[in-house]
């Protein structure tokens, strides 16, 4: 009995400060760990956070997830009849250390690993213990600086985002400066895409690539829902390959997004021109984007429809010394669907969905997704980022097909997130021309947060 109760009382005990280290909401975790500060709870979550002396804490955190996909066939069937299924483990750690108001070192730690793939890991799979993150901050109250490895979205993560869908997370070796001033921010930023080795501690900036720019949100007072990026974001890379150019990549891209929300409606619309060149050929691309959508906040469930409409160039004649294949750089490739069959190069797409939340912490959507070659003198582009050739669908018509897809995330408690998707992809005549067949994509993830 003495036992029982002990063992009652323990597992009580655990309980309390289990609830006690957890916050309240969901939305008190970012994205971005390292934008998280909990030293004004840190009396309420002790075995998370440690106060070194007066003016130091010390705050731990950690990220858990299981992925799973199934796909069928591979690349479309061209080439490759067979299936894929597969499990993606990731697991990451980090301290995050404030040294009075605006001091900040964070370091993260992650681990990767994957089983099943058809012919082996790839290059976003596998990793022994690795440092995801690792750098130091100056945190101002308008003037920021942070230098090191780290990891950055801009926007709504079109053209630079963290790459969540793959294993491994997207970061950068190099130095990151800001000034912000009310809902006013400007970032300038020099970087190195961070070159993903199988090895432990072996990850080291990628001397292939440079990316840098200056990325500027401002929120005018006069049309006050109304909010405006405008940026400039300069690529280098030794080898790009397109359908009619290859070599040595020089791209800056110019780019405007305007978005907000009102009264129920939401919008973002986004522009870029690029200039530059691809070996011997000149750069002449541009992509234009918009997602606008409706709440129906007084109806149950709050449906949200909404429409994304893109285009992305490519190019129309591969003999008359300009490129005009659109390079999204380091996007989202979960943009069109979590099945990632697609990248955002010679390219367009219409795309109604439906949104519903039957419960707050599960969201429903339900999307047809209807895409075409921007020319058809150019090929069809598949991920990981920038794009890839395929090369067989140069020349062919322009339809590249259809896809339906249904997606759902549970939120069981701010720590705990379910998802899955289940992807259609109906080949069109882009694809079946050279070979391809229609996809059939599955998708589950349980992940955790602490």
């Amino acid at each position: 009995m003495r036992q029982q109760a002990a063992k009652s009382r323990s597992s009580g005990l655990a309980a309390m400060v289990l609830a006690m280290a957890m916050p309240v909401t969901a939305s008190e975790y970012k994205p971005l760990r390292f934008e998280e500060d909990w030293r004004a709870s840190c009396n309420k979550i002790a075995p998370k956070c440690w106060r070194i002396g007066e003016a130091a804490t010390l705050i731990f955190g950690a990220d858990a997830r299981v992925r799973t996909e199934y796909l069928r066939p591979l690349d479309f069937g061209i080439g490759s009849p067979g299936s894929d299924n597969f499990t993606l483990f990731r697991g990451l750690m980090h301290g995050d250390l404030r040294v009075g108001k605006h001091v900040q070192a964070f370091v993260q730690l992650g681990a990767y690993d994957e089983t099943g793939r058809a012919g082996g890991p790839v290059s976003t799979d596998q990793s022994r213990p690795e440092l995801q993150q690792g750098f130091l901050a100056w945190n101002g109250d308008m003037f920021s600086l942070r230098v090191g490895r780290q990891e950055m979205t801009l926007g709504t993560s079109r053209l630079v985002s963290v790459r969540e869908g793959p294993n491994i997370r997207l970061a950068f070796d190099g130095v990151r400066a800001s000034w912000s001033r009310g809902s006013h921010r400007i970032d300038g930023f020099a970087f190195r895409p961070v070159l993903n080795r199988p090895g432990a501690f072996d990850d080291s900036a990628n001397k292939s690539q440079a990316f840098y720019g200056l990325y500027a949100t401002l929120a005018p007072e006069r049309i006050a829902p109304l909010k405006v990026d405008l940026y400039w974001l300069g690529y280098e890379r030794d080898q790009g390959s397109f359908a009619a150019a290859q070599g040595r990549e020089h791209r800056h891209s110019f780019g405007t997004r305007l978005f907000g929300s009102a009264k129920g409606w939401d919008w973002n619309y986004e522009a870029v021109f690029q200039s530059g060149h691809v070996g011997d050929q000149t750069i002449h691309a541009w992509t234009v984007s918009s997602d606008t959508g409706f709440t129906f906040t007084n109806v149950p469930w709050s449906p949200r429809l909404n429409l994304k409409a893109d285009i992305a160039s490519g190019d129309k004649n591969p003999n008359d010394g300009r490129l005009g294949t659109f390079n999204a750089l380091y996007p989202n490739p979960t943009y069109l669907s979590e099945a990632a069959l697609l990248a955002p190069g010679n390219i367009m797409d219409l795309n109604p969905a439906l949104t519903v939340k039957p419960i707050p912490s599960l969201k429903l959507v339900l999307g047809w997704d209807f895409l075409w070659k921007h020319h058809k003198e150019d090929a069809v582009y598949t991920p990981p980022a920038p794009l890839v050739v395929i090369p067989e669908t140069i020349g062919t018509d322009r339809y590249i097909g259809d896809q339906i897809r249904l997606e759902s995330t549970y939120r069981l408690s701010p720590q705990w997130e379910m998802r899955a998707a289940a992807v259609h992809f109906r080949a069109g005549e882009a694809l079946t021309q050279a070979g391809g067949r229609s996809v059939t994509f599955l998708m589950t993830s349980l992940a955790f947060r602490w």
